[in-house]
């Protein structure tokens, strides 16, 4: 994208309006939902960065560029509220991490971080490369397979065995039924983004199959959160450890709200981690000089890593942070501005939905040379600044499973690479495509295990 965007540079348009093209046409809205980033960077190099528009949801303005990044994610909290609040409240529920903001968001968020952080997290290591194991071990030698439906499995057996506690073999059936069920009825971008398609109709058509879905899993949580305050024995999940914690005035968080938080976990971890850890091995393999460098590092560790050792791996992690910089899950993070905001001498008005693009960021030229190419070594080469590299979004409101998405990422990745060897089944270019809430590789990278 080169040096594009330049005439919003700082203190250059306070007193004007910020450039844009009104509003966009069907066919160019159209294509949004099939390719942001293609429209996303046409616009930009038609009206600069940042650019303004109409749409049916009010006023936009979107940006990539990291003056502006910052100017959004260093503000205080409480210029922004949520937008689209009632459009995306359906799939996470009204109280979830996402939802909320001001002095709610903040006293959840400190009640939920510590168990995606630090020794509680790092206590899953072996039971997550366990999980990866299992999962490729019921893979056909010599025939394809979709590596992505093979990495949603792995990651759903993460949240149901780790975040969930789910113990039994029957009864991890049976949420992990209904958790396919309802993310498979919420990958359908038509009830996602147009609130008129959400119609009953008699119990007919993907909003209906989205609510019997959600409902059949709400069942299940419910019933786990009885038997677990029926029998409440010290346990080491993360949902034990949500029940327990308390707020500043010494209450819990009600079932609903635990609810809440489980469907928030879902759709965030299963889907994003997933989507990531199939776009790595797509690359590993399309560029194989990449993994022959990945597996020297983790075969000097020996026969038996320790998780810890692995995950402080400097390449290893700059194959997932470049990973995460060429195919982000999100295509954007959105603030609704309560009150006017300065951004690179504009004067954006309250009510307009601040649209901090992660794709036009991490296709930057002049911070990412041939933003195209996968290539780690760059993270390597130079430390990004959190206004620069946004997979997991920033601010106050960065995602709190960051470190959790990371360290599975890396665990998976390591412990697949050094005992199995994948390939392609058509060295060919994926595309990258919506999928619902999120964005991942089209036809799913169907691979063969040797």
């Amino acid at each position: 994208m080169g040096e594009q965007g330049t005439q919003g540079s700082a203190g250059a348009g306070k007193n004007r309006p910020m450039p844009g093209p009104g509003r966009i046409g069907l066919l160019d809205n159209l294509r949004g939902l099939t390719d942001p980033r293609g429209i996303l960077t046409r616009l930009v190099r038609e009206h600069g960065d940042p650019f303004a528009l109409q749409s049916a949801d009010g006023p936009f303005v979107f940006t990539g560029h990291p003056e502006a990044v910052r100017a959004i994610f260093t503000a205080d909290p409480d210029t922004f509220a949520i937008p689209m609040r009632d459009k995306i409240a359906p799939f996470f529920g009204d109280t979830s991490l996402i939802l909320t903001s001001g002095a709610r968001h903040k006293q959840d968020r400190k009640l939920l971080t510590p168990p995606f952080h630090g020794a509680r997290m790092r206590a899953y290591g072996n039971a997550i490369a366990e999980i990866a194991e299992g999962a490729v071990a019921k893979l056909p030698r010599g025939k394809p397979f979709s590596m992505l439906h093979t990495t949603l499995g792995i990651s759903l057996e993460v949240i149901l065995r780790l975040v969930f506690g789910v113990e039994s073999g029957e009864r991890r059936a049976r949420f992990r039924d209904a958790a396919v069920r309802l993310m498979e009825a919420t990958a359908s971008p038509i009830i996602v983004l147009f609130q008129v398609t959400r119609r009953e109709l008699g119990g007919f058509g993907p909003w209906a199959r989205f609510r019997r879905a959600s409902q059949a899993l709400d069942a299940l949580l419910y019933e786990e959160l009885g038997r677990r305050r029926a029998s409440p024995e010290p346990r080491e999940d993360i949902l034990s450890l949500m029940m327990s914690a308390r707020y500043d005035d010494g209450s819990a968080m009600t079932d609903n709200e635990l609810r809440d938080q489980l469907h928030l976990l879902l759709f965030a971890g299963h889907d994003t981690t997933a989507t990531a850890l199939a776009w790595a091995f797509y690359w590993l393999e399309r560029q194989p000089e990449e993994r022959v460098r990945a597996l020297a590092e983790i075969d000097a560790l020996g026969p038996h890593p320790e998780p810890d050792a692995l995950t402080s791996l400097p390449y290893l992690d700059a194959i997932c942070q470049e990973t995460l910089r060429i195919h982000p899950v999100a295509a954007e993070v959105a603030r609704l501005l309560q009150k006017p905001l300065e951004i690179m001498g504009y004067t954006v008005p309250a009510g307009t939905t601040l649209s901090t693009s992660i794709l036009l960021l991490h296709d930057r030229e002049e911070l990412y040379p041939q933003p195209r190419r996968f290539r780690p070594q760059r993270f390597l080469e130079r430390k990004f600044s959190p206004f620069e590299h946004i997979p997991f979004g920033g601010g106050a409101r960065r995602c709190i499973g960051a470190a959790f998405a990371l360290y599975e990422m890396k665990i998976v990745l390591a412990t697949l690479l050094r005992s199995h060897r994948f390939r392609l089944v058509k060295n060919a270019e994926v595309r990258c495509v919506r999928r619902g809430l999120t964005m991942g590789p089209r036809g799913g990278i169907p691979m063969i295990l040797e």
